[in-house]
Formats: C-alpha cells, sequence, structure tokens
C-alpha cells in the first residue's frame, strides 16, 4: 500500500488554504483534510508497526518497522499541530496579528511541511529522500517569518542558509554512496536505493564511504541541530508561531536523524564494523550536550529554553546511538518521548504567548493564577522532559546511563552533571513564570479549557502510558523489534 493517498490528501489541504477566499473556510477544510491525510499514514504504518502486516519496500517506497514508527510520529504530530493552529492561528487573525493571507499562507506551507517529512521516512530512493528533506527546509522558512519582523527575517535567512547549506553537503555524501556503489558492480537505479546500497555495501570500498558519510553526518546534522552546527535552531524555533515550533523540535529533528541513522549502517557494514562512526556519534552527541547546559541557565525567552533543550535531546539520542547495540533501544525510546514531550511544550507556550504577548520570561508571572489549566500542563510537561518518572524519558535515559557508565564512566559524570544543571535552569524559570506574584493583585481572568489544552492532556496521558508499557516485556519486545529495523533497514 503506498501513500499515494496521503499525498493526495495533504496536498488537496494546501490547495484549500490557496483557493478558498473565507478565514472560516480554510480553518475548517484544512482541518478535515489533515485528519484524513495523519489517519491515511496510520492505516499505512501501524499495521507494521505493530507486525500485523509485513515489511516491503519498492524501487521508490520503504516502509519497516523503524520508517513506519517515524511515519506515525509525524502523523501524530503534524495531526496535534493541525489541532492546536486551529485555535492558535484563529486567534491571531481575529487578533489582526497577521492577515488573511498570512493565514492562506501559513495553511499552504504548513500541509506541505508535514508532507515532506512524510515522504522523507517513507522513502527508499536516496535522491527522494534528500529532496523531500530538502523540502521541509524550503517550505518551513516562510513560516519561520511568517510575522514579517526584523528577528523572524534573520532567523529565517539563517535557517535557509545554514540548513540548505548542509543538506548540499548531504546530497554530497549521497552521491559518493552512490557512486562507491556503482564501483562495486551494482547498475542502473539502485545505486540511489537505500535497501541495494545496505544488500551490497561490501562492495562499496571503504576510504569512498567514509567520505560519504562524514559529508552526510555533517550535512544532515546542521539540520539536526548538532553542536556546532546548531546557530540556526534556537532562533528558528523561538520566532516561528508554537505550532510549527512544535513541529520542528518534536519531529523535524528526528526526520534528520532518521537519514543519518540509515545511512550510518551502510557505513558500518562497509567498513565491518561500527566503531569508527560510533566514534562520531559520541562526540558530537557529548559535546551538543555540554553546550546547552551553559546556555541553559543565560535564558530570558521560554521558547529559546525550550529550542536549547531539543538541542540537549538530539545529543542524548546521537550520544546513544555511540552505544550499540543497547545504546539504540535508548535512542528509539527517547526518539518516542521527545517527540511527545517537545511538542506539548511548544504548544502550551503558544497559549502563554496568547496571554502575555510575550517571550520574556521576566514579563510573565503568576501564570498559576491567570492560566491555571496551562500553567498546570505546561510544568508537568517540563518535568517530564527533564525526565522524572513517570515519564518515558526517565525509561531512555535509564537504559542509556546504565550502557554508558560501564563503557564511559567519564563521559557519563559530565552528562549526568550537564543534566543536572539543565534540570534546574529549567524549573527555575518555570516556577518563576508560574509562582511569581505580580506588581499588582489583578482578579485573573478565568481560562476556560480549550482545544490546545485537550491536544497537551493527551500528549501527557501517553506519555505516563509509554513509561509503563515500554517497561514491560511486551514494550521491550516492541521497541527491540524497531531498534532492529533500524539495523537491518527492512527484515530479511
Amino acid at each position: 500500500m503506498t501513500p499515494i493517498i496521503t499525498i493526495i490528501l495533504i496536498l488537496g489541504a494546501s490547495a484549500c488554504a490557496i483557493f478558498l477566499k473565507k478565514e472560516k473556510e480554510v480553518l475548517r477544510s484544512t482541518l478535515l483534510l489533515s485528519i484524513l491525510g495523519s489517519l491515511s499514514v496510520f492505516a499505512i504504518a501501524l499495521p507494521v508497526l505493530f507486525n500485523v502486516a509485513s515489511s516491503w519496500h519498492s524501487s521508490v517506497w520503504l516502509l519497516d518497522g523503524f520508517s513506519a514508527l517515524m511515519a506515525s510520529l509525524v502523523a501524530f504530530v503534524y495531526l496535534a499541530a493541525s489541532l492546536v493552529s486551529f485555535r492558535y492561528i484563529g486567534h491571531e487573525y481575529k487578533e489582526r496579528i497577521i492577515s488573511l493571507a498570512d493565514l492562506k499562507l501559513y495553511f499552504t506551507l504548513f500541509h506541505l511541511f508535514a508532507l515532506c517529512m512524510i515522504l522523507t521516512v517513507l522513502a527508499n530512493n536516496s535522491l527522494m529522500l534528500w529532496m523531500a528533506l530538502e523540502g521541509t527546509t524550503l517550505s518551513s522558512t516562510f513560516l519561520v517569518g511568517l510575522y514579517r519582523k526584523k528577528t523572524s527575517a534573520e532567523a529565517a535567512w539563517k535557517y535557509i542558509i545554514i540548513c540548505s547549506t548542509g543538506i548540499s553537503l548531504g546530497l554530497l555524501g549521497i552521491l559518493l554512496f552512490s557512486y562507491g556503489s556503482s564501483l562495486g558492480g551494482v547498475g542502473g537505479g539502485e545505486i540511489f536505493t537505500l535497501t541495494a546500497l545496505f544488500q551490497n555495501a561490501h562492495l562499496i570500498s571503504p576510504e569512498i564511504v567514509k567520505w560519504g558519510f562524514v559529508f552526510l553526518f555533517v550535512g544532515f546534522g546542521a539540520k539536526l541541530g548538532l553542536v556546532p552546527m546548531h546557530i540556526w535552531l534556537a532562533d528558528a524555533h523561538s520566532n516561528a508561531p508554537s505550532p510549527i515550533s512544535g513541529l520542528f523540535s518534536g519531529i523535524l529533528l528526528n526526520i534528520a536523524l532518521y537519514g543519518i541513522i540509515r545511512f550510518r549502517f551502510i557505513t558500518d557494514l562497509a567498513l565491518g564494523s561500527s566503531a569508527w562512526t560510533s566514534q562520531l556519534f559520541l562526540f558530537f552527541g557529548f559535546i551538543s550536550i555540554l553546550l546547552p547546559a551553559l546556555m541553559m541557565l543565560v535564558q530570558s525567552n521560554y521558547k529559546r529554553m525550550l529550542a536549547y533543550s531539543s538541542v540537549e535531546h538530539m545529543g542524548l539520542i546521537t550520544f546513544a546511538l555511540g552505544l550499540s547495540p543497547l545504546g539504540m533501544l535508548a535512542s528509539v525510546i527517547h526518539m518516542i518521548g521527545h517527540t511527545l514531550t517537545k511538542s506539548m511544550l511548544f504548544f502550551g507556550a503558544g497559549e502563554i504567548l496568547i496571554n502575555y504577548k510575550t517571550t520574556q520570561t521576566s514579563e510573565i508571572k503568576g501564570l498559576m493564577k491567570r492560566a491555571p489549566y496551562t500553567a498546570t500542563l505546561f510544568l508537568l510537561g517540563i518535568l517530564a522532559i527533564i525526565a522524572l518518572p513517570p515519564s518515558a524519558l526517565f525509561v531512555s535515559e535509564y537504559i542509556l546511563f546504565a550502557t554508558a557508565f560501564a563503557l564511559h564512566p567519564i563521559l557519563s559524570l559530565f552528562i549526568l552533571l550537564a543534566l543536572s544543571i539543565i534540570a534546574y535552569a529549567m524549573l527555575k524559570t518555570t516556577v518563576g513564570m508560574l509562582f511569581s506574584a505580580t506588581e499588582k493583585e489583578q482578579v485573573p481572568v478565568k481560562e476556560r479549557w480549550n482545544i490546545t489544552h485537550w491536544v497537551m492532556a493527551t500528549q501527557l496521558v501517553l506519555i505516563i502510558g509509554l513509561t509503563f508499557f515500554l517497561s514491560s516485556n511486551n514494550g521491550f519486545q516492541f521497541i527491540n523489534s524497531i531498534a532492529k529495523d533500524t539495523v537491518y533497514i527492512v527484515k530479511q
């Protein structure tokens, strides 16, 4: 079953945003089609994810446990962001923060952005994977600059220049992989097919594959936000509309990592060992955890705080990937937990912005009194993102440290210290926003439970529920099955 129906539905949602004339028509039609588009992805991916149907691939498409997981996560966050956008963008239009043309532009690009992410994780053709990943940059750049302020315009330029440069390096890496496979005797279009590259990895020259992976790691690593290629991330995430920030941090970073992981194991097969790639993952993962710990201490913008938290978590996942094979289990669990938790926090950040019209933490006081639903859910999200139990991130970090302390005890101590600093900084900022007294005691406007709160509450239930599921025998076998597919691409 190919994703043609998904493509038609999501393109239809974009077309509605372009051609419909009224704000309500755009909101309702694009919401309906995005729900149908997400459901169509679930219909394709969930049977494979839960082993009801077998993995399959063609010259164009690839669907195994890992790609099914990623597609399901994209579909879930896309659906959640669509629901949140219905309120958030609708509110900004009523407040005249954006015009009707801006609203139509937002939804046109929003759907294209999601579609490109779905195509990235379902592509078996490496050039298609690259084009879809580049499409995520092109479609989301104007979303970063939607408000046409100086800061958002600068963030959009920085985003497109750094990420497009990185993706270009990634293309060079892909071409080197294909060139190496053609020298080894692979013919025709198979030199661009992930499954064929995997099956014929032993024919690729080790020198070519090393250069190819370095270009790809650095290039896709820029999109992933690894230090030192991360300099676009905080600006873009803090200036984009909050539902887009949720897509950025929640799933786009994982999509870039998906590309690296696919080519990582082709490289390992060509080299006959994972030792060389593991060193890259350990080094870049380590520094991508340490830097955010320092930056978090000086943040005065809660969206930038969440953005640097994303750099930290991508560092943790990358570090875990260097601890194969047990580290792979931790990385898969962490991807799931971070996707749910960070998108939830950015949706909550959007509610805070609606209430206070600012992202400066010093100007937000008494949030618990003014917006108790938002404040409670945001606080619980912060507790989850710093991996306090019961959080799925607690399970992944427990596995990570159990492995890391045995293999790299000194690095593990530094990482533990960095995570402690990050937890302190995030809790200090959050508690200050929620419980600090306002200068003048005012009767707070009663906050109403809205669609964003429903989305956040659903995500919180999933985060807690996954903690217990992943700690069980069935949960371990489920994650182990997905982790194997990250290595073997498709079950043989």
